[in-house]
C-alpha cells in the first residue's frame, strides 16, 4: 500500500489574488496605432503595495492596497503560530513597500517587527514599518469606515442600507481582525493620500473594489463550505460550568480524525484543516508518515510515541511564568516531563527510516541541549520537599550560601526564642512576658501584653523601644501558628538594644 499524491490530483484553487471583487470596471484597452505609426506611452510608474496587518489570539487579519489596480485585497482571519509563518509568506508573495500595523502589539509580533525594521537598511531593501495608535483599529470605527467610504463602484443612487448589504455580501464582517485591518488601511490611505498627493484635499484615494486574497500555496474554503460538509461543529459543553464560554468539538470530520494526544498536535491539525495546501511536497511528506504508522509491524511504535506525546505541555507558557516569577511547583514537574519525553521521542525517531523527513527533522532539530537541562533540573530541583512544602526547594548541597539560609531559617523559632528570653531580662518586671515576632519585609516585633497602667500614649513607651500600634492579635514564634490574646501592645526594637 503507497501513498502519493499527484498533480492530476491536486484541485486547482485560486491565484494569489483571485476572489470575488465587489466591483470591477472593463480594462482599459491599449492605444490604437495611429497613421504615422505606434503612439508613444508614457512611463508607468511602478506599482506600491501598503499592507495592513494585525496579529491576536493566534489569528491574523490582512488587508492591502494595490496601487497598480487601485483595488483592496483582504485574507479572512486565519490562524497563525507564534513565528508568524504565514505572515512571512504573505510578504514573500506581494513584496510590499509599507507594513501598516497597531502601535499596541504582543512580545511576538513586535519581536516580527523588529526584525523587518533591521532589513530597512540592506539590499534588497525591506518594508517601512509604520505604526498607527491602536484607537485607529478599533472594531466599530473601522465597520463604521469600511460602510461610509465613497467608493466609485458603488451607485449613488443606493439607500443606506442597499450600501450596507451590499457591502456585506463582499467583506466578511464577521472576520473581526480582518474588519480591524480594513479600517486601519483605509486610515493610513486617507493619511498618505496615495496617488492623489497633488489633487485637492477633498480628492479620495481611488478604490475601485475589495477582492479576497489567497496566497498560491494554500486552498481557499469559506466558511458554509466548513459548515456543509461538516468539517468543524462546535457544540456547546454538556457541563453546566462551561456553559457560558466552553465549546467542544462535535460530530465533525475534525474530531473523528482527532488522535492527538497534546494540545499543540490539535492546534496544528486544526490549522491544517483550515489552511489546506496545495504542495505536493508537503503532502507527500504527510502521506509518508500516514503509510509508515499504518503498517501492522509499527503499531507498537506508534503507541509509545503517543505515551510519549501525552507528556509534552505548553513550554512557553511555563518560561513566561518563570519570566513573571510566577512558577509552582508543578511546573518545574511539567518541564521536567516534558523534556524527558522529549529526548524519548529524539531517540525513538532516530531509530525509525530516515528517508521520511518527520522523522529526520525531530532527530536534528532536538539537540543533546535537551539532556544537558534535564540533567540540571534532576540535580538542582528537590521535588520531594518542594511538593510537602508547596514553594520550589533547592536540594542540598548545591549552594554553601542557600544551605546556611535554609538552616538558619530551620533554626528560626529557637532563635526568636533565646531572643524573647533577653528582651525579657531587660523589660520592667511588671511585664509577666512577652513574644518576637518576625514579619518578611518588615522585622522582627517585640509583642508584649498590655498593663493595666497603660492608658494615654506615653504610658506605652519604653526605652529602646519605638511604639508601633495595639493589637489584639500576635503571631506566636511557631511559623504559621496565630495566637488570639487580648488587650498586647505592639513593640519595635530601636537602636539601642537590638533584637
Amino acid at each position: 500500500m503507497a501513498f502519493r499524491a499527484t498533480p492530476g490530483r491536486t484541485p486547482p484553487g485560486p491565484g494569489p489574488r483571485s476572489g470575488i471583487p465587489s466591483a470591477s470596471f472593463p480594462s482599459p484597452q491599449p492605444p490604437m496605432a495611429g497613421p504615422g505609426g505606434i503612439e508613444e506611452e508614457d512611463e508607468e510608474e511602478p506599482a506600491e503595495i501598503h499592507l495592513c496587518v494585525l496579529w491576536s489570539s493566534g489569528y491574523l487579519g490582512i488587508a492591502y492596497y494595490d496601487t497598480s489596480d487601485s483595488t483592496i485585497h483582504f485574507m479572512p482571519d486565519a490562524p497563525d503560530h507564534e513565528s508568524l509563518k504565514l505572515l512571512q509568506r504573505v510578504l514573500d508573495e506581494i513584496n510590499p513597500q509599507s507594513v501598516v500595523t497597531s502601535a499596541k502589539q504582543d512580545e511576538a509580533m513586535t519581536r516580527f517587527l523588529g526584525k523587518l525594521a533591521s532589513e530597512e537598511h540592506r539590499e534588497p531593501k525591506g518594508p517601512e514599518i509604520i505604526l498607527l495608535p491602536s484607537v485607529d483599529f478599533g472594531p466599530e470605527i473601522s465597520k463604521q469606515r469600511l460602510l461610509s467610504g465613497n467608493y466609485s463602484f458603488i451607485s449613488d443612487s443606493m439607500t443606506a442600507t442597499e450600501k450596507i448589504l451590499f457591502l456585506s455580501s463582499i467583506i466578511p464582517f464577521d472576520c473581526v481582525l480582518t474588519v480591524r485591518a480594513l479600517g486601519g488601511l483605509l486610515k493610513f490611505l486617507s493619511r498618505r493620500r496615495i496617488g492623489v498627493e497633488l489633487e485637492d484635499y477633498d480628492v479620495g484615494v481611488p478604490i475601485l473594489g475589495f477582492k479576497k486574497f489567497v496566497l498560491t500555496h494554500l486552498v481557499s474554503i469559506d466558511q458554509d463550505t466548513y459548515s456543509v460538509l461538516q468539517i468543524f461543529k462546535s457544540e456547546s459543553h454538556p457541563s453546566v460550568y462551561k456553559v457560558a464560554s466552553g465549546l467542544k468539538e462535535g460530530l465533525s470530520l475534525f474530531g473523528i480524525l482527532n488522535r492527538c494526544r497534546c494540545k499543540w498536535g490539535q492546534k496544528l491539525l486544526r490549522l491544517w484543516f483550515t489552511r489546506p495546501t496545495r504542495e505536493l511536497r508537503e503532502l507527500n511528506s504527510r502521506l509518508d508518515v500516514i503509510q509508515f504508522f499504518l503498517m501492522p509491524q509499527n503499531l507498537d511504535m506508534a503507541q509509545m510515541l503517543h505515551r510519549l506525546l501525552s507528556h509534552i505541555k505548553n513550554v512557553p507558557l511555563i518560561l513566561k511564568r518563570m519570566k513573571l516569577s510566577h512558577t509552582k511547583v508543578s511546573d518545574w514537574q511539567v518541564l521536567y516531563k516534558t523534556v524527558y519525553s522529549a529526548l524519548g521521542l529524539r531517540d525513538a525517531c532516530r531509530s525509525l527510516p530516515q528517508s521520511i523527513q518527520l522523522f529526520q527533522d525531530i532527530a536534528q532539530e532536538f539537540s543533546d541541549d535537551l539532556h544537558h537541562i534535564a540533567s540540571l533540573i534532576g540535580k538542582v530541583v528537590d521535588f520531594e520537599e518542594s511538593l510537602a512544602e508547596n514553594r520550589f526547594t533547592v536540594l542540598p548541597n548545591i549552594d554553601p550560601d542557600i544551605d546556611a539560609k535554609k538552616r538558619r531559617l530551620i533554626g528560626l523559632p529557637s532563635f526568636l526564642t533565646e531572643v524573647a528570653q533577653k528582651e525579657l531580662e531587660n523589660l520592667d518586671s511588671r511585664i509577666p512576658s512577652c513574644s518576637v515576632i518576625y514579619i518578611p519585609l518588615i522585622g522582627f516585633l517585640l509583642s508584649i501584653p498590655r498593663l493595666p497602667f497603660m492608658v494615654e500614649a506615653s504610658d506605652f513607651e519604653i526605652e529602646g523601644l519605638d511604639f508601633m500600634r495595639t493589637s489584639c492579635t500576635i503571631v506566636a514564634p511557631g511559623p504559621r501558628s496565630w495566637t488570639r490574646c487580648w488587650e498586647t501592645c505592639t513593640a519595635r526594637s530601636g537602636t539601642r538594644r537590638p533584637c
